[in-house]
């Protein structure tokens, strides 16, 4: 049976990467440092190559649903609305934590992207109403940017269902396709966010009546554990909410123009 090799780091490698870091970092690290990291970062290699997969794979299966817009307004079109607009930004980020398995950040950056890509997608609108002039938009539109600043989420959700950029209803749709027990997914989104461990032990707990962690040294030890069983599960559901919001932001609204 064949076995996957990893070459040993090479003098020139190892000399590449102090340059790069004390260019950039401001430090020299020391060769056994290097060497260590590389070993470490090996063994991750063996051990959780599989699991890198099914994270890239679950990743791709999600952004694959954006794919049928790139076919129909082109691939420099498709990638010049990925590159500019924030809610793609964080998205991509939202999408590496997923694939480094690190939910929480998932979730976060999600929440991130939502409330970034309302007020970014609000703001072109509201610039819209008020410059006919396609060379003073990035101004108008920065200045609306600005004075969206101190809306919370709740309040930008109901300015852009006002504005038809997105019903509050659809948003909520969108959501519950992910459903949790019967939870609201924002609310839960919420709670991860900010924290609230324990909700999320209740909430876990509810789902079964005897939610239990064998080995744990304590009582708070086993509840930290509880309030994080369900997170990748959750950052799935999350990451795909947000995506079909960003969709409907930017891609079906091109279709909406060419359909006009």
């Amino acid at each position: 049976m064949n076995e996957t090799k990893i070459l040993q780091i090479s003098d020139k490698m190892k000399a590449r990467i102090k340059n790069i870091v004390e260019h950039h970092y401001g430090f020299t690290p020391k060769d056994d440092d290097i060497d260590w990291i590389e070993e470490m970062l090996r063994s991750n290699y063996v051990v959780l190559h599989d699991q890198r997969i099914i994270r890239e794979l679950v990743v791709n299966n999600i952004g694959n649903t954006l794919l049928e817009h790139r076919d129909r307004i082109g691939s420099l079109e498709f990638e010049r609305i990925w590159f500019e607009k924030d809610i793609f930004k964080y998205l991509m980020f939202a999408s590496m934590c997923f694939r480094a398995g690190i939910s929480v950040g998932t979730i976060s950056l999600c929440r991130t992207a939502i409330e970034s890509g309302i007020k970014e997608r609000l703001a072109e609108k509201l610039a819209k109403k008020e410059v006919t002039n396609v060379s003073e938009l990035p101004e108008a539109t920065w200045t609306k940017l600005n004075e969206l600043n101190d809306k919370n989420l709740a309040q930008l959700i109901d300015e852009a269902d006002r504005e038809e950029i997105i019903k509050k209803e659809k948003i909520e749709e969108i959501f519950q396709e992910f459903k949790y027990r019967n939870q609201n997914s924002r609310k839960i989104l919420d709670k991860i966010i900010h924290g609230d461990i324990g909700w999320m032990v209740n909430f876990v707990k509810s789902g079964k009546e005897d939610t239990r962690v064998i080995g744990a040294k304590n009582e708070l030890h086993e509840y930290k554990i509880i309030a994080d069983m369900r997170n990748d599960e959750i950052a799935i559901g999350v990451l795909k909410a947000t995506y079909k919001i960003a969709e409907i932001f930017y891609y079906k609204d091109h279709l909406q123009k060419e359909l006009l």
